[in-house]
């Protein structure tokens, strides 16, 4: 019996409050004018700079991580 009591006590003092005022038509957002155009704006590629690595089997991995180092790679 208490739950209901606790839960309904907050929704009556919800009720008794006034609606908020509208937001004048000229404060909205640039978006909302129909005059307005949308650009697209083009992010880069997500998988730029991915390189294709098959599958081996156990190797040193020092070796491994000099052979892929993006360092190693710009000096060849």
């Amino acid at each position: 019996m208490k739950l209901p009591f606790i839960l309904g006590i907050p929704i009556a003092l919800t009720a008794c409050t006034a609606a908020p005022e509208l937001v004048p038509e000229e404060t909205l957002a640039p978006a909302a004018n129909t005059q307005d155009q949308i650009r697209h704006v083009h992010g880069p590629a997500v998988l730029s700079g991915y390189t294709s690595r098959a599958v081996k089997g156990p190797e040193d991995w020092r070796k491994l991580n000099e052979q892929q180092s993006p360092a190693k790679q710009g000096e060849s």
